[in-house]
């Protein structure tokens, strides 16, 4: 059972994230005709960090190794994010994300609002960590500020962010509703990602550490 949770979390959860963001993909242009646009957005948002995943692990990858030094891990390969916490991150907001857009289960604004917040805390987070690692490996000829993640955040995420808050503000949507897609987004984040690293970072286990650093590789 340990071996094909292993496997699992190793590789496998991948191909079920990257399916979902082309299911998305593929439904996008047949929704266009009837969707409104509170939908369309979150289907952008699935494609989007589908996207996202790929960039942090599995071309270039090593987004975790940028994370465990970001936040001070004396064995940034190990702890706080391992592979099972990767897995249960991002396909499972990733899954949620997408229950939400295909049931309409979450209110127009509250699914906007979440791809507003998505798109300003990658913006946030993977700049600090880009600075972070160019101070780190500038001595090993690193030259840009660009980690695993960069670059769909800049290009997709944060444009999508944009457009969400904008459509918002000229849709005069009641500040109260807003703030329950910022509180949806609190609580995703927290249980999605909060709880597993800090149980992981409690713990320590080898057991899913990670065995490959992608793009730091050349530096580290």
């Amino acid at each position: 059972m340990n071996d094909k949770l292993h496997w699992w979390c190793d590789r496998a959860w991948l191909y079920v994230v990257y399916l979902e963001g082309v299911v998305m993909l593929c439904a996008l242009p047949i929704g266009l005709a009837s969707w409104d646009t509170p939908k369309i957005i979150g289907c952008l948002l699935v494609i989007f960090l589908a996207a996202h995943v790929f960039e942090e692990n599995t071309w270039p990858a090593g987004f975790f190794y940028q994370n465990n030094l970001g936040v001070g891990s004396k064995d940034p390969m190990v702890y706080p994010q391992n592979m099972l916490t990767n897995m249960i991150t991002n396909l499972g907001l990733l899954t949620l994300i997408s229950v939400f857009v295909l049931t309409g289960i979450v209110p127009d604004a509250m699914l906007v609002t979440l791809a507003g917040m998505f798109g300003v805390g990658e913006c946030i987070g993977h700049t600090r960590g880009g600075i972070l690692m160019y101070r780190r490996f500038r001595d090993a000829g690193k030259r840009t500020l660009y980690a695993p993640g960069l670059a769909n955040t800049y290009l997709c995420l944060l444009p999508l962010s944009t457009y969400s808050w904008w459509w918002l503000a000229t849709n005069a949507i009641p500040v109260g509703r807003i703030l329950s897609g910022v509180i949806l987004f609190v609580c995703l984040a927290v249980c999605f990602i909060g709880i597993p690293l800090g149980i992981s970072a409690r713990v320590k286990s080898p057991r899913f550490a990670f065995t490959r650093k992608g793009y730091f590789e050349k530096f580290d």
